[in-house]
């Protein structure tokens, strides 16, 4: 089977509250305070339960603005929705490439494919969790399917090995407030840190393990996921 592609570049970021450090300095003594207001806002979220919320916050407040990377499969796992929705994504691109190789009758070799990024929203009935660590997310999905010839008046059986990836800009670029355990903050107030120079924005992403699948085209609801709680494998969808 060949190798499973990378995504396509991550969408475009917002704006988010303007350039790093951008503030003048005689105008961020307010920040300096509410940076311990954010700080205790990690700490609240971390004793709630929240881990993932508190660990990105400080990650911002950390001020560096580089790179997270996170467990996309707890992601998928936590949020059933976002995994189904990516599941749709990778049944659309098998459902596609099965019916090209099909015309083509070109069986037996294996195409890759990379699907565009779609949004999708974590609020809070979802994953208190996820949306105060993430909010807004961008999903992909890239793998390979093999279209194997089918004996005569049968369908098409496919081989799919595929991952699916997360991405997001952690930033604070609206006008609501909310409260994160008990302490409320507002996107003012948290983007005005970045401003200021005293945190920073930043990009997330994380990838999925492999989920493999081999059997009649799928639906989403025959593809392996995060919560089926077997590895991301299913060769049998009828288990």
């Amino acid at each position: 089977m060949a190798p499973i592609p990378a995504p396509l570049p991550a969408p475009p970021a917002d704006a988010g509250q303007g350039a790093w450090g951008s503030q003048p300095i005689y105008s961020r003594a307010d920040d300096v305070a509410f940076a311990r207001i954010a700080a205790a806002a990690s700490i609240a979220a971390d004793a709630a339960g929240w881990t993932n919320a508190a660990a990105h916050l400080d990650h911002y407040l950390g001020n560096s603005g580089d790179l997270l990377t996170i467990n996309a499969d707890a992601v998928l796992r936590d949020v059933p929705a976002a995994d189904a929705q990516a599941n749709s994504m990778a049944e659309a691109e098998i459902r596609r490439i099965t019916a090209e190789v099909a015309a083509g009758q070109l069986f037996g070799h294996p195409v890759q494919f990379q699907s565009q990024w779609l949004g999708f929203y974590i609020d809070k009935g979802l994953s208190e969790d996820w949306f105060f660590a993430m909010g807004g997310i961008h999903l992909s999905v890239t793998g390979v399917v093999t279209v194997i010839a089918p004996a005569e008046g049968a369908e098409p059986t496919v081989s799919v090995e595929y991952k699916v990836h997360v991405h997001d800009r952690y930033n604070w670029d609206g006008e609501k407030s909310t409260e994160i355990a008990g302490v409320t903050v507002s996107d003012k107030r948290m983007g005005a840190l970045h401003t200021a120079g005293l945190a920073r924005e930043y990009d997330i992403e994380g990838s999925s393990g492999i989920r493999s699948y081999q059997g009649a085209v799928p639906t989403a609801a025959t593809l392996p996921g995060a919560a089926t709680g077997r590895d991301g494998e299913r060769s049998d969808p009828s288990r």
